[in-house]
């Protein structure tokens, strides 16, 4: 069976590339590496809206670093998971994400005295923005609303974007909501949250918020 999907992962991953932040890891004369923890959907989260487990990856970023003349080459791994509801076009033999829930979790870097926390800093326009340029099928990302919610346990902002997206596979393109929050310090990881979906389901913001409140990290 041929798997589609709208590639929230790669989009996801996009921001962990940006965002190299920190606080554990062992640092040596050669570097340092740095390792986030994964953020989860809980079991019951996922029975009460029908998202299910659909995959997770860790995001590997290389960097250097310099210092008054030190240099430190630091490896950054940040966790994506993907949650989806998906539909089985049988005919075609292939498998439609319907809706996604993506969660990134990445950690922060101390090194050579500093600290690099620029996901930390980065609102959800910022996000949203460098989505659009990274992911080639995600188009004209445009503002729609606002609100906050919880993102376990911490009370976060999150934006409704309305964008245009691309299915490869089926050579189609549908309008959706993106839903983007701020990121949320959970132990020594920042954690950031995205779901997506056509806007012909209608604004599933009350299905949103119940997401992103099933998130669980074990640094909390």
């Amino acid at each position: 069976m041929k798997n589609t999907r709208r590639e929230f992962l790669a989009a996801t991953g996009a921001v962990g590339a940006a965002g190299l932040a920190g606080c554990t890891g062992q640092l040596t004369s050669e570097g340092a590496a740095f390792e986030a923890t994964e953020a989860t959907l809980s079991a019951n989260v996922q029975n009460e809206t029908g998202y299910s487990h659909y995959r997770t990856v860790e995001d590997v970023q290389t960097r250097e670093f310099s210092r008054f003349g030190i240099s430190r080459t630091v490896e950054v791994t940040s966790v994506i998971s993907e949650y989806d509801r998906a539909i089985e076009l049988g005919f075609l033999g292939t498998r439609i994400q319907a809706a996604v829930f993506a969660t990134l979790s990445t950690p922060t870097i101390t090194i050579l005295g500093r600290d690099f926390n620029p996901i930390a800093d980065m609102d959800t326009v910022a996000i949203a923005e460098m989505i659009q340029d990274r992911y080639d099928n995600i188009r004209n990302v445009q503002e729609d609303a606002s609100f906050e919610t919880e993102v376990a346990g911490e009370t976060t902002a999150v934006t409704r974007f309305t964008a245009d997206a691309r299915l490869v596979e089926i050579g189609q393109g549908i309008e959706i909501y993106l839903y983007v929050s701020e990121p949320v310090e959970l132990g020594e990881d920042f954690v950031v949250t995205l779901a997506g979906h056509p806007t012909a389901f209608g604004r599933n913001e009350s299905t949103v918020r119940t997401l992103m409140g099933g998130v669980e990290h074990s640094g909390e």
